[in-house]
């Protein structure tokens, strides 16, 4: 990493009466792949828009390589790109689609040869792809599209908003490989979100955490929402589901969120006298080359999560463990 490339002060905005963004502060460093997560809600798009100067903040200042810039300044109008969750592609052919920023830039450079080149860094051959319309692409071949049309501008910050939602597995490791391509180049740097938890900490260098508008100091393994129950004969607090119930201490608020840090739940083992827990299904393990742990998603109580563990002792898709935690472990956000 080099050095900072955003600071935002005290950052905060609304639509209406909501905040999206509530006095948020943090640094960004120039270079690499900097990874943003949290669920829905939790202001993760917004804080992109404002990372590439398409919105403006309600209070507070994003500065840019020191200096506080506005939406579209000329200074950073064509050094920072932005692909949204949903990228539009005209109705235009693939060729149009990918060098109509050069066009609106008047750069007529080798243009054949550039789209050749930024669509072959997604995964698709020009000679069979150029021509093509919308309604004769994929979802993720479109969403590759969309990502050549990014890369073809040669962008210094490359924002990419959901980049595989909604694609085939293929297109999924392509993007990744086209990331991590566009990141390795001197001065290049990248700013994602994913929902794909496993996903997304494989491509980052760095994961910056978000809920309901502010940053949180690290990754929470489970997050429940109120009402929760209390149980008429031992005096716990449980958050119940049809599918089970999760043991959570005293609310301090109805509206309050019980998390529970990634690094308090451990799986497979049996919970100590000083520790709860629910049963898990296995939905999904993910194990990826040249790293010791894999990536295991699961669904306790009707709640999902994704947890670490050695690949020698990953589970399989449809077994059942034990997931435990400290009860005092458990965060009220």
């Amino acid at each position: 990493m080099d050095s900072a490339l955003y600071h935002l002060e005290g950052v905060s905005r609304c639509y209406g009466a909501s905040r999206a963004l509530d006095r948020c502060t943090l640094v960004i460093p120039k270079g690499g792949v900097m990874g943003i997560a949290g669920p829905n809600g939790s202001g993760k798009s917004t804080l992109l828009k404002l990372l590439a100067f398409i919105e403006r903040p309600d209070e507070g200042r994003v500065l840019f390589e020191g200096k506080e810039e506005v939406p579209f300044s000329p200074t950073v109008r064509h050094r920072v790109t932005l692909m949204p969750q949903t990228p539009f592609l005209m109705n235009r052919s693939v060729f149009q689609n990918v060098c109509y920023g050069l066009e609106v830039k008047k750069d007529r450079v080798d243009v054949a040869g550039r789209v050749a080149q930024a669509l072959s860094r997604v995964g698709l051959d020009a000679k069979r792809f150029a021509g093509r319309y919308r309604h004769e692409l994929s979802g993720g071949e479109a969403q590759r599209v969309a990502l050549a049309a990014r890369l073809i501008l040669d962008p210094e910050v490359l924002i990419l908003d959901e980049p595989t939602a909604s694609v085939d597995a293929a297109s999924s490791f392509l993007i990744h490989q086209a990331i991590l391509a566009f990141a390795a180049r001197p001065g290049k740097t990248v700013i994602l979100t994913s929902h794909d938890a496993a996903w997304l900490e494989g491509v980052s260098d760095e994961m910056l955490f978000f809920f309901r508008g502010r940053r949180v100091k690290e990754k929470m393994g489970v997050m429940l929402f109120g009402p929760f129950e209390q149980d008429p004969l031992s005096g716990a607090w449980l958050k119940c589901s049809e599918e089970g119930v999760i043991p959570v201490p005293a609310p301090p608020d109805p509206d309050a969120v019980a998390a529970v840090p990634q690094r308090s739940l451990r799986m497979g083992h049996e919970a100590s006298d000083r520790e709860v827990g629910f049963n898990a299904e296995v939905r999904e393990t993910a194990r990826r080359k040249a790293q010791p742990d894999a990536q295991v998603t699961l669904i306790g109580a009707g709640f999902p999560m994704t947890l670490s563990c050695p690949v020698a002792h990953a589970p399989e898709p449809g077994e059942i463990v034990r997931v435990s935690y400290p009860l005092s472990a458990v965060q009220w956000l």
